[in-house]
Formats: structure tokens, sequence, C-alpha cells
């Protein structure tokens, strides 16, 4: 699982700290068999937790402790970073997701992110979209995470950060069937509208 973390200005103060002491909490929560990579960006992208298996927890929480917000939000640069970073620990026996977190809109690059979520899906690599507070673009990012079959949360509080960040990472590595296929018979007056 890669989280890619939006540190533009915005996201100064309370909602930074809680993003990077979540991320902090599940790095130090990974079992031995877990991948778990961040990325922060805002009109830069950088990988400060690359993935990689029983990493020494200590380095990478400093590495995370280092962010800072500032810049503008550029989705596209995160997404993209991301997106390699997952490539490198690619493997179709896990869950191979990103986790992007962001509070504002991306500006100019929407049409290149969502050939990004298409390559992504054509990788069996799922993204779900976190928009904290009112700013986010929410067509944008549910756009973006259903192109992969992944969806998108509304986070009101910066103090509901932590738990839905947590509930989305620990559904993601519950595994409860692999190769599962869904048969349905059409019925009169029925129609599927989500499965």
């Amino acid at each position: 699982i890669c989280l890619v973390l939006d540190r533009s200005t915005s996201m100064q103060g309370d909602k930074m700290d809680m993003v990077k002491a979540t991320a902090i909490q599940l790095l130090r929560g990974l079992r031995s068999q877990d991948v778990l990579s961040v990325v922060a960006f805002s009109d830069r992208a950088e990988v400060n937790v690359p993935a990689g298996l029983n990493q020494d927890t200590r380095k990478q929480d400093g590495r995370i402790q280092m962010i800072q917000a500032s810049g503008a939000t550029e989705i596209f640069n995160g997404l993209e970073a991301g997106l390699k970073d997952i490539r490198r620990t690619l493997d179709p026996s896990r869950v191979n997701h990103i986790i992007l977190l962001t509070d504002g809109q991306t500006y100019g690059d929407e049409q290149a992110c969502l050939k990004l979520a298409e390559e992504a899906a054509s990788q069996n690599i799922g993204i779900t979209g976190m928009g904290i507070g009112h700013e986010w673009n929410d067509i944008f990012l549910d756009a973006l995470a259903s192109k992969t079959g992944g969806s998108s949360t509304y986070i009101s509080k910066p103090k509901d950060i932590q738990r839905l960040l947590v509930d989305k990472f620990n559904a993601l590595i519950s595994t409860y069937a692999d190769e599962v296929l869904l048969e349905f018979k059409e019925q009169e007056h029925i129609r599927i509208n989500y499965a």
C-alpha cells in the first residue's frame, strides 16, 4: 500500500500533524509481510518512505516527521511517484493499492491523473481518494478512484483522519477471498447498482 499525502500549504497545522501521526502509526503496526510506502506531494513529489519489507521504523518515522507543508496542490506529481514506487514491489498475490489524501483541488492535470488511474487499473492497482475539508474536488476524486474500482471518502474534520485512514488500511489488508467469481441472474424490475 502506498500513502500519497498532500503536503501543500493548505495542509499546514492540524491536518498535516494528524496525517503524519497516522502514517507513523500505520508504519509501526505493519506485519512482517506488509509493504508500505509514503509519498508526499505539493507542486513536487518526494518518496519519503520507499516500498520495502521489514523496514527500520525509527528511520522511517523520522522521514515522515520531516514532511513540511509548502507549495500548491498538483495531484499528478504525487500519483505518478506513488504509482512508480508501488510498481517496484508489485505482486499479484498482494493488495496493491494507493491511498491518496488531499484537501485541495489539482489544477490543470486532471486528465493526466485519470490516464494514470487507467494505467493503475490495467495493473490491478487500486486507488482510494480521501478528501479532507470542503475545498477538494469530489467529482474528480470519485472519477479517479472509480477508474480502478476504488472509492473516495469525505473527511470533514482533521480529527477524523486517523480513524478513517486506519479503517481503510485495515480493510485493505484483510483479504477474505481471492479470485472470486460472482454470478447473478437478471430478474424483472431489479437492477444491480453496485457489486
